[in-house]
């Protein structure tokens, strides 16, 4: 499965240091693809803007990482001076920034998942080897970032403006089924046109099929992950999944980077071979694998 992964591209790789233990820091990264037959990832964290990483990586390896930048209230919520400190790291004139993802562990929709799987801290210690990482604060003193809510529509909107204005992805995070179709009407609606669904079948924001197939329809890209095999999903589900929307609208990324998982150059690999057995169709795995993701990172083949 070499050839189904040689110049992938990993649109979802979490990324150190940043109080939650991880396997890479952007320079051990860029080392270990580098080594394989992947061309490049995408680096997210929880927490700070990756950007100034992935110029450092870059730097010191010559491996071209891009980075992210995630809209928890670490960097202020739906801040678009975040977003515009973010664009400042760039190569040639290409900002390394690349996805702006909505909020994640301060999304309402996912304190309200974790306070029913009767979590405690916005950061389960479970994500920091069973300690309380320092960046954890009790669940129940979290202020939701709701994206429907009065007060962020307007630095919404500006962040979306941004986002078009530099021809930036838009990933939709954990947010809740209704936020991610406003949202997405939103940003199509301001001319929008590279746009993530994150692994919309894990839950937040556990979408169903009829959804996915809605949001395709209005342009945007449904993302499937790797680690959403250790969460509940199965390969002949996401099979069924792309042979239903088609492959020209599916991502595949793994949601790797923490401690104890496989290299994510590994797991796409196996993934691939997964669902190549599951019967996607070799030339459906390769267009979610290397032709998509340079759509969406504004790459030339």
């Amino acid at each position: 499965m070499t050839d189904l992964v040689s110049g992938a591209i990993d649109l979802h790789v979490h990324c150190g240091p940043e109080g939650i233990p991880r396997r890479y820091d952007p320079v051990s990264l860029a080392a270990h693809l580098g080594e394989s037959p992947l061309d490049s990832a995408v680096m997210k964290s929880h927490v700070i803007n990756t950007s100034n990483w992935a110029e450092i990586a870059h730097r010191a390896t010559g491996v071209h990482l891009y980075g992210s930048i995630v809209l928890n209230h670490y960097v202020g919520g739906i801040n678009p001076m975040a977003v515009r400190g973010a664009l400042g790291p760039s190569h040639d004139g290409d900002p390394y920034l690349k996805v702006v993802w909505l909020p994640t562990v301060h999304a309402n929709s996912h304190v309200s998942a974790y306070k029913e799987k009767g979590e405690t801290y916005d950061i389960p210690p479970e994500w920091s080897g069973g300690i309380v990482s320092p960046l954890a604060i009790p669940i129940d003193d979290v202020e939701p970032i709701d994206l429907q809510a009065p007060a962020v529509r307007g630095p919404l909107d500006e962040v979306l403006q941004l986002i078009a204005q530099y021809g930036l992805t838009l990933a939709t995070g954990h947010v809740g089924r209704d936020e991610v179709f406003s949202v997405v009407e939103q940003a199509t609606d301001r001319g929008i046109e590279r746009i993530v669904i994150t692994h919309p079948t894990i839950h937040p924001p556990g979408l169903a099929v009829a959804d996915l197939e809605l949001l395709a329809g209005m342009g945007a890209f449904i993302e499937l992950c790797y680690i959403g095999l250790t969460h509940g999903d199965n390969a002949a589900a996401m099979t069924d999944l792309i042979n239903r929307i088609g492959a020209s609208r599916i991502v595949l990324s793994t949601d790797l980077g923490q401690l104890h998982t496989v290299p994510p150059a590994e797991g796409l690999a196996l993934f691939a071979t997964e669902l190549v057995d599951s019967g996607v169709s070799p030339n459906d795995v390769r267009m979610a694998l290397y032709d998509n993701p340079r759509w969406l990172l504004s790459l030339s083949k």
